[in-house]
């Protein structure tokens, strides 16, 4: 399992379907009796964890020796071990999944701000090079015109890493949001952050 306090919307996420009388509507959004009914989830499953991981590298280790035979993780590890020839699958639960949405930034004062942004245009050379980061890092690019060059880098890459899914599958995904104290209908109903730290560290690890 990831070392990672979003791991706390995991188990939000399974409640919201598993325990509707929470009244869960997003994962990120917990008054305290939903948040500790999430954390408490997670303690509970303590026993059954073999390690949580903090490098992509380390479930991948675990895997290839036998270690773990189930673990939340990124398509990024289940595309490396089907590299090194390592019999994996992956599934998104029917609950759903959490997930990140990573973005590139710009410093406010570039001396050349046009420079990284025009590699986002939809030309053919500049899509191939685009097509790289996905199929390096294991990252989902934003347009799917990038498929057809992914797959000439990588044989399949566009389906494995989601590309061309439909919109129902990034659906199924409830991207990161920091926790607010302020919840989106504006009360101050909400489990910040930190706490969300303080739990991780405290009661479920």
């Amino acid at each position: 399992m990831p070392d990672n306090p979003i791991q706390i919307a995991d188990a939000a996420l399974y409640l919201k379907t598993t325990k509707p009388s929470l009244g869960i509507t997003d994962p990120y959004e917990l008054t305290q009796p939903q948040f500790q009914a999430a954390v408490s989830l997670l303690a509970q499953q303590r026993p059954l964890i073999k390690k949580y991981w903090g490098l992509a590298s380390q479930e991948i280790f675990d895997f290839k020796n036998g270690n773990v035979v189930v673990g939340a993780g990124w398509p990024y590890q289940v595309s490396t071990l089907k590299a090194d020839k390592f019999t994996i699958g992956s599934v998104v639960p029917s609950e759903g999944a959490t997930g990140w949405a990573d973005t590139w930034m710009l410093a406010a004062k570039a001396p050349h701000p046009t420079a990284p942004t025009s590699g986002c245009s939809t030309s053919a050379p500049r899509r191939s090079r685009r097509s790289r980061g996905p199929v390096t890092y294991g990252e989902t690019p934003d347009n799917k015109l990038a498929c057809p060059y992914m797959d000439k880098l990588q044989a399949g890459s566009c389906a494995e890493y989601h590309a061309n899914a439909p919109a129902s599958y990034l659906d199924s995904i409830s991207l990161w949001k920091t926790p607010l104290a302020t919840c989106d209908n504006g009360k101050p109903d909400c489990v910040p952050y930190a706490q969300w730290v303080s739990a991780w560290t405290t009661q479920v690890k």
